[in-house]
């Protein structure tokens, strides 16, 4: 009886062994030959599956690397290794997506796209949307738009989307009045009438933070207001509000051809996650909205 007993636990010993063998590499009594059968074996399942990628996403802005880091963190263990890479302003990604000098970009909204391709015919698409980021007005001189005056001056991004967006928010300050027919990128001619008569001064988007101190106020856009310490909640002197389209909603882009890319929809799916959603809270406490519910 006991010499049965003795054999079945060794039995069960032994099958115990060699599962914790297949399913770990940790310190198993298993021969030279069955290791690196089970070695090879992973390997080739593991390329088969699929293959190590580099993915570089182009950005605008430090802080877009604090809702990127995690998700490559994520995708790195599914061999998806994304290369963020830095661009000074604006102008720049949509070039060097285009070119093939990057494989994605992330960090324009879908007024500015569309613009960049019609004018620029860009051979790009947009895969999916990330987040609302507001532009909002500041100011170092005044605290509320009520206290401007004729005669103080205002700037605005330059490029038509973002000079167009600022002007749409001023016009909801009650700063101006624009033109019913004046589509959906507003210029200075277009203003109808000025409730203020204020001096726009305009220059590249990422320049607009360091004008601060020579202008009454400035419409900056939300990543570089951020990148530069400010404080939406506190140091803004007028919001953004209510959005009507998708035009202001930021997004990712690929070149035209890479649209259906498996590797590519994975990443947008690895954005738009519940925890990209709580690090728009925690991070940039909630000003980051989803734009892709």
């Amino acid at each position: 009886m006991k010499k049965n007993i003795l054999r079945t636990c060794a039995l069960i010993a032994a099958l115990v062994l060699g599962l914790t063998a297949c399913g770990s590499s940790g310190n198993t009594q298993t021969t030279a030959a069955d290791t690196e059968s089970a070695a090879a074996t992973e390997s080739s399942e593991t390329t088969a599956s699929q293959e190590e990628v580099t993915v570089r996403v182009g950005l605008t802005g430090t802080i877009y690397e604090e809702i990127w880091n995690p998700i490559a963190e994520e995708l790195k263990n599914e061999g998806i290794n994304i290369e963020l890479v830095q661009f000074s302003d604006f102008s720049l990604p949509n070039a060097a997506l285009d070119s093939g000098e990057i494989e994605m970009d992330a960090f324009q909204h879908h007024a500015y796209f569309n613009n960049e391709v019609e004018t620029k015919g860009y051979d790009i698409s947009a895969i999916g949307d990330t987040f609302v980021i507001a532009m909002n007005l500041y100011s170092d001189k005044i605290t509320d738009v009520s206290e401007l005056k004729d005669g103080d001056s205002i700037a605005i991004p330059g490029d038509a989307s973002n000079g167009g967006r600022a002007l749409k928010l001023l016009e909801s300050a009650g700063i101006i009045e624009i033109k019913e027919d004046a589509g959906a990128n507003p210029e200075i001619s277009d203003i109808e009438k000025y409730n203020v008569q204020v001096e726009f001064v305009e220059a590249d988007a990422s320049n607009i933070y360091s004008m601060l101190p020579d202008v009454t106020a400035a419409v900056i856009n939300g990543n570089y207001a951020l990148d530069c310490g400010l404080d939406p909640q506190e140091d803004g002197i007028f919001f953004e509000k209510d959005y009507d389209d998708d035009s202001y909603f930021c997004l990712i882009a690929v070149r035209s051809e890479d649209k259906d890319n498996p590797v590519y929809k994975r990443i947008v799916e690895a954005f738009q996650s519940e925890s990209t959603k709580q690090i728009f809270q925690d991070v940039f406490k909630g000003f980051f909205v989803p734009a892709w519910e």
